[in-house]
């Protein structure tokens, strides 16, 4: 036995169905197009021990477009590379989000509410006398975390890859009992190595002990910067 499923009721089942499936599309686009709220802590990931109780603390900002999910690659590579177990590495995501993926925003002030967002999630991640934090990051995250080792007295240390820029560089050599990697490659084109290369050499000139490494590449964390990162956390105390 057999039913007639093409009556004007079918139509219009269909129909609803169309407009909830358009409804739910529109939904998620726009709580994608939506920065993260400002009542909630940055999205966070972390690999290995809680930061209260690992032996050192490693966090890790992405680059526009970026994300936790992109970012764990990186974390294996470090923990293959031999960053030891009881390490805990911090993934934050930025809260204004972008076609394909998360940013820190696009001018000083959107990066300024990122920063304070940072710091407060540090805050509540390493607790009143937790350890100090190595802080990296890649692209606008690199520029990001230099700023923020202006700003915030328990980052120890700085490793800033492939940079496109910094709102407080000027205050960065102030900072002369931090210890910076600096890395770039000498073919991107999307962030110009020069950034890098002067600001190392701004560095050394202040006496701020400063590791350069320039490599023949483009915008991409090689394995031998993956390295040094790694050897960076563990002379870190």
């Amino acid at each position: 036995m057999t039913h007639d499923v093409t009556g004007p009721h079918a139509r219009r089942a269909v129909s609803f169905l169309h407009v909830l499936a358009a409804t739910a599309i529109a939904m998620t686009v726009y709580m994608h197009a939506c920065p993260r709220a400002a009542s909630l802590p940055l999205a966070t990931a972390v690999d290995g021990p809680t930061p209260t109780t690992a032996a050192r603390v490693l966090v890790f900002l992405h680059g526009r477009g970026g994300s936790i999910a992109r970012s764990a690659e990186l974390v294996k590579r470090l923990r293959d590379a031999g960053l030891p177990a009881d390490v805990s590495v911090v993934l934050m995501e930025g809260p204004f989000p972008t076609p394909f993926g998360h940013a820190w925003g696009n001018d000083a002030a959107e990066q300024a509410t990122s920063r304070t967002r940072v710091r407060a999630r540090l805050a509540e991640l390493l607790g009143a006398h937790g350890p100090r934090a190595v802080i990296a990051g890649f692209s606008q995250g690199a520029g990001v975390a230099g700023d923020l080792a202006v700003e915030e007295p328990r980052v120890a240390a700085l490793a800033s890859f492939s940079p496109c820029g910094f709102w407080l560089r000027a205050q960065l050599p102030k900072r002369t009992d931090l210890r910076v990697l600096l890395a770039h490659g000498t073919r991107d084109a999307v962030c110009p190595v020069k950034e890098s290369r002067s600001l190392a050499e701004v560095l050394k000139s202040a006496r701020v002990p400063v590791q350069y490494l320039e490599f023949d590449g483009e915008h991409t964390v090689p394995a031998e910067v993956v390295r040094a990162l790694v050897t960076l956390v563990a002379a870190t105390p």
